[in-house]
C-alpha cells in the first residue's frame, strides 16, 4: 500500500511538470509566431497597433524564450 501512494505521488508530481511544461512551450511558440509576424506588418499597419518600426524590430530580435 505504501508503494502504491509513493508511485501516485510521483506520477501527480511527473503530471504536473508536463502541465507547466506544454505551458512554457505554448508561450514560446506563442512568442516566435507573433514576432515572425510583426516583420510582416508595414508602417501603417504598425501605427494602427501602436508600434513603431523600431519598436517592431527591437521585439522581433529577441529569443523565442524572452519576455
Amino acid at each position: 500500500m505504501k508503494t502504491i501512494m509513493i508511485i501516485e505521488k510521483e506520477c501527480e508530481a511527473c503530471t504536473q511538470v508536463n502541465l507547466n511544461l506544454k505551458g512554457v512551450w505554448k508561450r514560446w511558440m506563442h512568442n516566435y509566431s507573433s514576432r515572425r509576424q510583426l516583420l510582416q506588418l508595414d508602417r501603417t499597419q504598425l501605427k494602427d497597433i501602436g508600434v513603431t518600426r523600431e519598436q517592431a524590430l527591437e521585439e522581433a530580435r529577441k529569443s523565442f524564450w524572452q519576455k
